[in-house]
């Protein structure tokens, strides 16, 4: 067990690591090597300093790059986050109730979405919901662990998480997804993009400059879990586009509570 003073000294040296990569004035190259090492060792004393709480970790990390990270999701090319909203809007009428888990700074999708549905948002930043509140001023925002969330049963036609799944602990998928079920109406829809890969507990240190935390599970268990929370499964593919100039591949889900 550490004591308070440890914990204070990590905090205070995490913080200056992270003023200074962005101060350093050598030549770009050598800048970026810096950057990148100064990155790295902050995440370390990151995963250190909140140890057993990696949504603190995930809160953090968006505070910091999200304005960067808005700007990011409006420019880089992803075909199929378009492909989904639209596959959704055609099995969800206009005007369901609708809840979006890590909705981010909320443009395109939280901003799509409240212009057909009545649309409950959630995310763990301060700094992306207040972006998110510009972009879609109709719809209710939550601050909050997407698997803190309370909500009567049959509260909602669908339930949707775009890119968000990978940043919870991977043994609370779990729970979250028989939560899902329960609050989702009979027939009710729930759309996701998930990472398809067996990583457990990974700390980076540079995801839009800030440290990130990064959870899940393989295809074949995914499946499994959103299966055994009494979701059907309608439509499944995986899709991949290049993001800063490697390809990424989510599984995209679009399931029915039975």
């Amino acid at each position: 067990m550490f004591s308070p003073a440890w914990y204070q000294s990590i905090a205070m040296l995490d913080s200056r690591l992270f003023r200074s990569a962005t101060k350093l004035k050598a030549m770009p190259s050598m800048r970026n090597i810096a950057k990148r090492a100064i990155r790295q060792a902050a995440a370390s004393l990151r995963g250190m300093r909140y140890r057993g709480e990696p949504e603190k970790l995930v809160e953090k990390g968006y505070d910091e790059m999200a304005a960067d990270y808005g700007n990011w999701t409006l420019h880089h090319q992803r075909p199929d986050r378009a492909k989904y909203t639209e596959l959704l809007m055609q099995n969800l009428p206009e005007g369901a109730n609708l809840l979006e888990l890590g909705c981010g700074p909320g443009d395109p999708t939280t901003k799509t979405l409240a212009q057909r549905y009545n649309v409950t948002a959630n995310d763990i930043s301060e700094a992306c919901l207040a972006i998110a509140h510009e972009n879609a001023p109709n719809a209710t925002f939550i601050k909050s662990d997407m698997t803190s969330l309370e909500f009567p049963a049959n509260s909602f036609d669908a339930v949707v998480a775009f890119y968000s799944f990978h940043h919870v602990p991977r043994e609370r998928y779990e729970p979250l997804l028989q939560n899902i079920a329960n609050w989702l109406k009979p027939g009710g829809v729930f759309m996701a993009a998930m990472y398809p890969y067996d990583v457990d507990n990974l700390v980076t240190g540079d995801w839009h400059g800030s440290t990130m935390y990064w959870s899940s599970f393989d295809e074949a268990r995914t499946i499994e879990l959103v299966t055994s929370a009494g979701l059907k499964i309608i439509e499944q593919s995986k899709e991949s586009a290049i993001e800063d100039g490697k390809e990424t591949t989510f599984l995209w889900l679009l399931a029915a509570r039975v």
